[in-house]
């Protein structure tokens, strides 16, 4: 494993060429958002879909790179992920390849020290400082029924108060808030726009404080208006061969049934619930200094799971820096445990298969795949240590299941017998940076990042239509942490 520094928020900015994030001018930037947009000002009706974007071909974008720096940004490179689909009568499989030169299947840890068991990244769930992040290669399925979804994948779930955007909301306004009362969580996160209903005199930024009723979640959930997702995590599922099924609705979920990972701590004690059994293992913990120089290989104990782990033993002679994974692997089941995966870093890429029945164990939070029928899919990267919103997308793209569509982005490949027999090309589907822009502001067909992002939509799989788009991302970033540091609310 190639002990090279974990990529941070430093990184997505960095990879930029020098002068591109002053490229857009502040003032052209707060008067494209200080326009008035009358969807903002009327109260939220809960089925009512996001708006369809215009079926015109936008005009051209005014060019946000000065003419000097033309050259250098026409070198830009976006990093590309391999994708083909099989499928048979019940199964489906999705394959990926993601070339990386720092792959990461470590994930957070508990270490031993000064006598405690403390956890050794102070960094939040953030870019770790040692790259305790697992790499993650996931999809968003949509069968037609979420609005909006073939046009703005992931934007749809992104609002003010989401948790790792500026302004995301503070510990103690979910606690106060709804979110809490139902037991979902300790912060905001991904949603539909669908499942909020806005007071009239309320600020848009607070969408997120006020749910529909729970019956017309029911509701929305039945008819299939939601986002599924598949996972798969190079430390908390792919040692044990599983991917991890979630969905987006009125709040980023996971499926129904046991999931592939839970945690390893006895918040009683104060310790760990199990180590290593040092009898197959050969150890009782891994070495702190150890991971940080990644001198743990695909082929070393560096999960817990069973057969090779046992009941934490506080009697054992614990040494400074003995360290145990967070969390421990156990054998999934429902829904959550439907996608069987294989996963292996090799030849400077992970090689990744995610398979799936056709049809869906529990269809309140999984998607049916139906042979003729096209599917709108977003696939997402993690890689490099990074956690949380920093991360890599493509853009929407369609799937065809031997459906005939001849335009769509992926065609399925059928086969009658095994899907591993079956023989598939990748098709390289080009990587962005997503920014922290928001649903609201990418569905504004008259500001800029509207126009960019129905311009890369045309052509997903070219990623010359990407590189205006990424610029004003990275400038758009930039911006609204400057803006939340001057007004004294830090720079998260």
């Amino acid at each position: 494993m190639t002990a090279t520094p974990s990529r941070t928020r430093a990184h997505w900015l960095g990879a930029t060429l020098a002068g591109i994030l002053a490229a857009v001018p502040a003032a052209e930037l707060a008067a494209q958002q200080e326009t008035e947009d009358p969807r903002r000002t009327e109260p939220l009706t809960p089925v009512q879909p996001p708006p369809p974007p215009t079926t015109e071909t936008p005009p051209s974008p005014e060019p946000i790179v000065d003419p000097a720096e033309e050259e250098q940004v026409e070198r830009q490179e976006f990093d590309k992920l391999g994708a083909a689909v099989v499928y048979n009568d019940e199964e489906i499989q999705f394959r990926y390849r993601f070339e990386t030169d720092n792959p990461s299947w470590y994930h957070s840890f508990r270490s031993y020290q000064d006598g405690e068991w403390v956890n050794p990244d102070d960094s939040e769930g953030h870019a770790s400082e040692y790259g305790f992040n697992e790499d993650r290669i996931s999809v968003m399925i949509d069968d037609g029924n979420v609005p909006g979804f073939a046009d703005y994948g992931g934007y749809l779930t992104a609002h003010p108060g989401v948790r790792s955007l500026p302004g995301e909301a503070t510990s103690g306004e979910v606690d106060d808030s709804f979110i809490a009362d139902w037991g979902l969580g300790s912060d905001v996160r991904k949603f539909l726009a669908q499942t909020r209903d806005l007071p009239e005199d309320a600020d848009p930024a607070e969408r997120w404080k006020h749910p529909v009723p729970p019956e017309e979640i029911e509701r929305l959930q039945e008819e299939g208006n939601f986002i599924s997702s598949i996972q798969w995590r190079s430390h908390r599922s792919g040692p044990i061969g599983y991917g991890d099924p979630g969905y987006v609705l009125v709040y980023r979920s996971t499926a129904e049934g046991t999931g592939p990972y839970t945690s390893n701590w006895d918040s009683e004690n104060n310790r760990p619930l199990y180590m290593f059994d040092p009898e197959v293992a050969g150890h009782a913990a891994l070495d702190l200094e150890g991971l940080k120089e990644q001198r743990y290989g695909q082929d070393d104990y560096y999960y817990l799971a069973e057969g090779h782990m046992v009941p934490f033993d506080p009697e054992h002679e614990w040494q400074e820096g003995d360290t145990l994974p967070a969390h421990y692997l156990r054998e999934p089941d429902g829904s959550r445990g439907a996608a069987r995966a294989t996963g292996r870093y090799e030849d400077g890429a992970w090689q990744v298969t995610i398979t799936r029945g056709l049809e869906a164990v529990n269809p309140l939070d999984s998607k049916t795949f139906e042979p003729g029928n096209v599917y709108n899919l977003q696939f997402a990267v993690h890689s490099g240590g990074v956690g949380e919103r920093y991360h890599e997308v493509s853009m929407p793209l369609r799937l065809s299941l031997g459906a005939g569509d001849a335009d769509a982005h992926l065609q399925a490949v059928y086969t009658d017998g095994s899907l591993g027999d079956a023989e598939a090309d990748l098709v390289d589907v080009p990587l962005f940076y997503p920014g922290v822009l928001t649903y609201d502001e990418v569905s504004d067909e008259a500001g800029t990042v509207g126009s960019l992002l129905r311009l890369a939509g045309e052509e997903p799989l070219n990623p010359h239509r990407l590189r205006t788009l990424q610029q004003f991302i990275l400038t758009h970033e930039r911006l609204a942490y400057q803006d939340r540091e001057e007004d004294g609310d830090g720079g998260r």
